[in-house]
C-alpha cells in the first residue's frame, strides 16, 4: 500500500481576516449575550413575585388600617366592611378568558371607616353584540370583603380614550387605575384595587393572571439567545479562518488510513 507524502497528511490552521463577518459579529455579538442576560434576570424576577404572591396569599388578610402601613402593599389580603355602590359599575373591555371575549367588574364600595375603594369583583363574559351589555348583579346592604390589594406595575395601553357614559347604568372602560377613575368619578379611591377572594359577596369568575409569561419560557428565550450567540461565533470562526478545511481533511485522512 502506497504511503502519502507527509505534507499531505497535515493542513495547518491559518486565520483568514473577513472584515465584514468580523464587523457584523462584533455588533450582533454582544446584541445577543446581553439579551440572554435580560432573559435570565427577567425570570428571576418572575420566580420572586409568584413566590412573593404565594407568600401573601396563604397569609391571613389584615384590617385595611393595618395594610396602610405596609411600604408594599401589592398582595396584601384585607379584609374590608361597607356597601357597594351599585348605580355604575365599570367594565374593562378587551378581557379574555379561556379564548371567549367578555369584560372585567370593577365597582365603586365605600367602607365603613376608611373611605372608597374600587372592587374588582372578576371576569363576565360579553355577547356577540357589543351593544348588549352582561348583567351586573347588585349586592345590596352592608358586607364584609376578603381579596388582595393589587396595583398595576407599568402604564395601561389604551386605544385611544375612554369616553365615560353621562349618568347611572355600566360604563365601558379600558382603565382602571384608582385615579384615573377617581378624576371621572369625583370620588377620592384608595391607591390600590382590591380583587376579591372567590365566594365574596358581589365575586364573579375570580382568579387572576400573576404573571403574562412564566419564569420557564423567559429561561427559554434565555437559551435561544445563547445558542444565537454560540452559533454566530462559529460563523466568525469558519468565515475567519481555514478550519472547515482543516477537518474536512483530517476526516479524510482518518478515514484512509483505516482502509
Amino acid at each position: 500500500m502506497p504511503v502519502e507524502p507527509q505534507q499531505q497528511a497535515k493542513i495547518s490552521f491559518q486565520w483568514q481576516w473577513n472584515w465584514k463577518i468580523l464587523l457584523f459579529a462584533g455588533i450582533f455579538f454582544p446584541i445577543t449575550m446581553s439579551l440572554a442576560f435580560w432573559q435570565l434576570e427577567r425570570a428571576d424576577e418572575k420566580h420572586v413575585l409568584l413566590e412573593t404572591y404565594r407568600q401573601k396569599k396563604i397569609a391571613a388578610p389584615v384590617s385595611i388600617a393595618e395594610a396602610m402601613r405596609f411600604s408594599d402593599q401589592q398582595y396584601v389580603r384585607v379584609q374590608l366592611e361597607g356597601e357597594y355602590d351599585n348605580r355604575s359599575p365599570l367594565l374593562i373591555d378587551n378581557q379574555v378568558r379561556n379564548g371567549r371575549p367578555g369584560y372585567e367588574v370593577i365597582s365603586p364600595f365605600e367602607s365603613s371607616q376608611n373611605g372608597w375603594f374600587l372592587v374588582n369583583r372578576g371576569w363576565l363574559p360579553g355577547g356577540l353584540d357589543r351593544s348588549v351589555l352582561p348583567d351586573v348583579g347588585s349586592v345590596p346592604g352592608n358586607v364584609t370583603l376578603v381579596g388582595y390589594l393589587y396595583r398595576s406595575p407599568g402604564k395601561q395601553l389604551m386605544l385611544g380614550e375612554d369616553k365615560w357614559r353621562e349618568g347611572d347604568g355600566p360604563k365601558i372602560i379600558q382603565n382602571a387605575a384608582p385615579k384615573k377613575v377617581s378624576e371621572k368619578l369625583a370620588i377620592p379611591f384608595y391607591d390600590y384595587t382590591l380583587r376579591l377572594d372567590a365566594g365574596m359577596p358581589g365575586a364573579l369568575e375570580t382568579g387572576w393572571q400573576v404573571v403574562n409569561v412564566v419564569p420557564g419560557m423567559h429561561t427559554g428565550y434565555a437559551v435561544q439567545w445563547s445558542a444565537l450567540s454560540i452559533a454566530l461565533l462559529l460563523l466568525t470562526l469558519f468565515a475567519n479562518s481555514n478550519l472547515g478545511a482543516v477537518l474536512k481533511h483530517r476526516k479524510s485522512y482518518t478515514r484512509k488510513k483505516t482502509e
